[in-house]
């Protein structure tokens, strides 16, 4: 009984044809029982394995939309402050669409008023869609999460971000009660 052929770890060392070895100089030589299993040989999906070759990575983040992502933010109470979100738009069949969300789920699109505005730009030279969110005269209450929402026919991209609200300082030296004293 023939003894069978020893795996080894270096390629350089493997038989010239041996089946399922690849070489640097040499070309994938297939076992002659692989069956053809959706286009591509078993041995072949054998080979990919051993070199550690793993299928792209199609993760979100790596396919993300926003090029610049609204960065959490602190402001005093009484003070403006602004979100941008920007969103290249070279690889996209149709404009993007933006939602702005408080929280878990109240959208801010309704919510647009005296205290706060949405605006959108577009720049045709460099094909970037500017997305901001101005939040005016801040009270305490506009304190929590926000969420910034992006998408475009089947791509989607969101965002989370903070805003700090801080009680407005009183001025140092002033006494409140200096005002209500009797002369």
């Amino acid at each position: 009984m023939p003894e069978p052929a020893k795996k080894t770890e270096d390629p350089a060392e493997a038989p010239v044809g041996e089946p399922g070895v690849v070489k640097p100089d040499q070309t994938l030589v297939p076992h002659p029982t692989a069956s053809t299993q959706g286009g591509t040989s078993a041995t072949t999906q054998d080979a990919n394995a051993a070199e550690g070759a793993h299928p792209p990575d199609t993760r979100q983040d790596l396919t993300g939309l926003f090029t610049e992502k609204p960065q959490s933010g602190e402001v005093i109470v009484g003070e403006n402050i602004t979100f941008v979100a920007r969103v290249n738009a070279e690889s996209l069949l149709k404009k993007p669409s933006v939602k702005w969300f408080k929280g878990k789920w109240m959208d801010l699109a309704s919510k647009c008023g005296k205290h706060l505005q949405l605006k959108e730009t577009y720049d045709r030279n460099t094909k970037v869609y500017t997305f901001e969110m101005h939040i005016i005269a801040a009270k305490a209450n506009f304190a929590g999460g926000y969420r910034c929402e992006v998408s475009s026919k089947d791509k989607f991209d969101s965002c989370n971000f903070d805003l700090t609200v801080h009680e407005a300082r009183a001025p140092e030296g002033l006494d409140i009660r200096a005002a209500f004293r009797r002369t």
